[in-house]
């Protein structure tokens, strides 16, 4: 199946999540970062915070927990996701995001490239409330299938 080019630019799916924070101690003790600010509030309000932040990775965990639907959806544009390779990930934290968050994710294709060596980009927008808090950025690449 060839890679639909017409998804460029549409939202693909909104879903919202809710931010528990075994979520937050889950993905900390699967990356290996110790650091308490994550798991202690204490801590955590020690260096500013409110309460214990989500890590910086932890759009990838909110998209693939809180969308599971995301393979199908990336499948249905012509993604054969067997073969999908991630290339880039970026983040732009507009707040802290907090145990107890209630989050609505929006995700559109920023870029889709056909061909041999076929490209998408994805941006997801959470927003708390009416207010954006977290911009998260994903490429990936799917090469040539092998002869």
């Amino acid at each position: 199946m060839a890679l639909d080019l017409s998804y460029k630019g549409k939202e693909i799916a909104v879903f919202t999540f809710e931010v528990d924070r075994s979520k937050i101690r889950e993905l900390c003790a699967a990356i290996g970062d110790p650091n308490p600010v994550f798991s202690d509030p204490e801590a955590a309000k020690n260096e500013g915070y409110a309460d214990t932040p989500a890590p910086l990775t932890f759009a990838s965990l909110v998209t693939f927990c809180g969308c599971p639907g995301i393979w199908d959806l990336m499948g249905r544009m012509g993604i054969d996701t067997r073969r999908l390779l991630h290339a880039k990930e970026e983040y732009e934290y507009l707040a802290p995001i907090y145990p107890g968050d209630r989050l609505t994710a929006a995700i559109s294709v920023e870029a889709l490239r056909g061909g041999a060596m076929e490209m998408a980009s994805f941006k997801t927008t959470y927003t708390r409330g009416s207010a954006p808090v977290l911009v998260a950025r994903m490429t990936i690449i799917v090469p040539p299938a092998p002869k």
